[in-house]
């Protein structure tokens, strides 16, 4: 549905893309992630057909963002991070309004609004005035006027930007169930923690390249953050040979053993290691001779492993 192919994109001097690649299938929900300046507008807005890139190429169904732009845009919808609304209208005019410039018409018209309107549940406000819309009631507006000519692609920066912690659940809630219709969606969003909850996939950029494109658990089986791990013992004694295991243990290149934590059986620690240098210190444990009955891993956190791709330096 999206394809995104060596993407490059000079401001003068400045190098805002040099070279992003990235895809999105219908159903897939694909988030850019990077600190400010990294390219995750640029990118939305060549795919958008805003910008032509100085190199590579960018597809949506099949056509060519800089070729095609009139076809590429009747396929998409695009919301920026920054938007006006009329506030002397009320929702359903405003929506009215685009419609016509979408072309749409008649009963077709009518029936496209009131259908955007329920999808993001403004219905019952639609005869209200903008200018009286909360800050979440204003995002899920003009994303009912992105939705309004059925796109099979959404492209969303900074959807969740100012909302409060409800209205980016409903946000989630219904990006996930537009992702379920078959659509592609595209966004972005320093909101770390939500896009863990939505995306299928993310592509985090830095100084205009993709340090990593994929799946969330290819991120995390591929990473070295840190991880927390949980260990309870049989006895407390268990638990002392355990630290002795896990002290002495030699070090390993990616791998890194934290302070270690004793309450009684219990044992926490932060590592530093893949899943599976993670997995040898559990195999370490139990062939040491120490009574593990259970073993617990929290994964690092999309926050912890932007930072280690980004360098740290999140904006």
């Amino acid at each position: 549905m999206i394809e995104a192919r060596d993407l490059v994109k000079r401001f003068g001097r400045r190098l805002a893309l040099g070279g992003v690649s990235f895809d999105a299938a219908p159903g897939d929900v694909v988030g850019l992630i990077g600190p400010n300046g990294a390219g995750k507008t640029t990118s939305l807005r060549i795919l958008a057909s805003l910008l032509r890139p100085d190199a590579g190429v960018a597809r949506v169904a099949g056509r060519d963002v800089a070729l095609e732009a009139e076809a590429v845009r009747e396929r998409i919808g695009y919301m920026p991070e920054r938007f006006g609304l009329y506030d002397e209208l009320t929702l359903q005019q405003y929506l009215d309004f685009f419609a016509r410039v979408y072309g749409l018409v008649g009963a077709e018209r009518r029936r496209q609004v009131e259908a955007a309107l329920d999808l993001v549940d403004l219905l019952p406000k639609r005869g209200d005035r903008c200018e009286g819309l909360s800050k979440g009631a204003r995002q899920r507006l003009f994303l009912a006027r992105t939705l309004l000519h059925g796109p099979d692609v959404l492209l969303l920066d900074e959807p969740a930007s100012g909302l409060d912690p409800q209205a980016r659940l409903d946000l989630r809630a219904l990006i996930s169930d537009l992702a379920e219709q078959g659509k592609a969606v595209v966004l972005s969003s320093h909101v770390l923690s939500e896009l863990e909850q939505v995306c299928t996939r993310v592509a985090v950029l830095e100084a205009g390249r993709v340090v990593f494109s994929g799946g969330l658990d290819e991120l995390r089986s591929g990473s070295g953050g840190e991880h927390r791990v949980r260990v309870l013992l049989v006895a407390e004694e268990d638990a002392a040979r355990a630290v002795a295991l896990l002290t002495a243990l030699p070090e390993a290149p990616g791998r890194s053993v934290g302070p270690i934590d004793q309450d009684g059986a219990e044992l926490g620690f932060p590592v530093t290691a893949t899943p599976e240098g993670v997995a040898d210190l559990h195999r370490a444990l139990v062939q040491g001779g120490a009574r593990v009955f259970s073993f617990e891993v929290e994964a690092p956190s999309l926050e912890s492993l932007f930072l280690d791709l980004t360098r740290g330096r999140i904006a």
